[in-house]
């Protein structure tokens, strides 16, 4: 497949920004994240953690200052845009990171294409934006939702044995795609079924879910959601005894800092799994001095939200000061962008693939007592170098129909065959 999203009618949009920018003395970023609503944990350790990526900088890179601009999105898709144009249009920013779910993410994203503005995707994870609706000033150093899913569902199936797993997610574009990522590793790992059911954000009440999930005949319950939704979930699921006799996995976000705190202790290593390119104990130095930062800084562990933004803002300001902080070009900086790695980021060494997502480390976790106290992600497997189309070739995986509420499919018999292929099978390394 030749890829020529790059060529695009933008270039008249990079001539005119590198034309009304030039001979700036500041660099501007913009940034986008819910500070209320159902993820606003998320929005607050992803602008703790830009900030902290800053103050390291003395807020300057490349010789110049860095001003730093924050709008609360509230979650909110026409809200996201409206905001991404006033950063645009009365800011005059020269590049916009943050974005936190799935659909802020799309809506940003297809504005972005239309004015060519540089963006670096700090969270939101659909896999499009770096796939089939890829551009070139479109930039993602972080993950997509499928991802970190794939080796987690492949080895729950071919190194745990489970068959059946009974799916509770979120209605909407990421869960759809953490959905994808967990069914396609599944089913090729031996996997025979996955149950979804979806409901709406903002849910406080999951009784009736809760009472209608089945009590035999599925190895496991997997919670594909977070936020405010994920606490009210777990909470519940404890409470009406089902975690006695029902193991409960957790999608990427399920466990995350941001919302564990406020879950129930019982969740602690009783096999409440999740796969992710980041955990709380990671022991190599980058990891730790960024752990022991944030801590100094914030309070608390910081969670991969904080970490992806931390890392994000640093990944700007790497290609800015490489540009000696001339970023009045437009094409130049997403170039410049484009070619600029992440080989101490505190997760472990990223790259960017051709498409402008992240290759990283993705781990399996556990959810662990801290020895400090309270409770962690406790990382006991890596797989290391894993792109956005996990062991597929990219022709092969982007023929495919994109991820949605009712594909992949719920069984693995009506999954086509070459997705059921066991094409590279990962290596689990254990964590020391």
């Amino acid at each position: 497949m030749r890829r020529q999203y790059w060529v695009l009618p933008l270039l008249a949009a990079f001539a005119m920004s590198a034309a009304s920018l030039a001979g700036e003395k500041e660099v501007r970023i913009g940034f986008i994240a819910p500070t209320t609503g159902t993820f606003a944990g998320f929005g607050k350790m992803m602008t703790d953690g830009a900030i902290l990526a800053l103050e390291e900088v003395d807020y300057k890179a490349g010789g110049v200052p860095v001003k730093f601009i924050i709008e609360d999105n509230r979650l909110d898709n026409e809200l996201s845009v409206t905001k991404a144009k006033k950063l645009d249009e009365q800011d005059h920013v020269h590049v916009i990171s943050g974005l936190v779910s799935g659909s802020t993410g799309l809506s940003v994203h297809d504005w972005a294409t239309k004015t060519g503005m540089p963006m670096v995707f700090a969270y939101s994870a659909p896999e499009d934006i770096t796939m089939r609706l890829a551009t070139f000033n479109s930039l993602r150093p972080t993950w997509t939702g499928a991802q970190p899913m794939d080796p987690f569902g492949y080895w729950l199936a071919k190194h745990k044995g489970l068959k059946r797993i009974y799916m509770i997610g979120e209605d909407y574009s990421y869960p759809y795609n953490q959905a994808g990522g967990f069914k396609r590793g599944f089913y090729r790992g031996g996997g025979e079924e996955v149950k979804t059911i979806w409901h709406p954000t903002g849910t406080d009440d999951f009784s009736s879910i809760i009472a209608q999930i089945p009590r035999s005949g599925y190895d496991a319950v997997l919670y594909n959601g977070a936020g405010s939704d994920a606490v009210a979930f777990v909470k519940q699921f404890v409470e009406f005894g089902l975690l006695d006799d029902t193991q409960l996995l957790g999608q990427s976000n399920t466990f995350e800092m941001s919302d564990l705190p406020a879950m129930p202790e019982d969740i602690a290593d009783r096999g409440c799994y999740s796969g992710m390119q980041n955990a709380d104990n990671l022991d190599f130095p980058n990891a730790v001095k960024f752990r022991e930062a944030y801590q100094k800084r914030f309070g608390g562990l910081p969670s991969t939200a904080a970490e992806h933004a931390y890392m994000s803002i640093k990944f700007i300001l790497k290609a800015v000061a490489a540009l000696g902080g001339d970023v009045s070009d437009r094409a130049k900086f997403i170039a410049q962008m484009r070619k600029t790695d992440m080989l101490d980021a505190p997760r472990g060494p990223v790259t960017l693939d051709s498409y402008g997502n992240a290759v990283h480390t993705i781990y399996l976790r556990e959810v662990k007592r801290n020895p400090a106290g309270g409770m962690w992600n406790e990382a006991f497997a890596k797989i290391e170098n894993i792109s956005q189309f996990g062991p597929y070739d990219p022709e092969t995986y982007m023929k495919q129909p994109p991820d949605t509420r009712s594909y992949p499919p719920d069984l693995a018999k009506d999954m086509p065959a070459e997705m059921l292929k066991d094409v590279n099978p990962y290596t689990y390394i254990p964590m020391k």
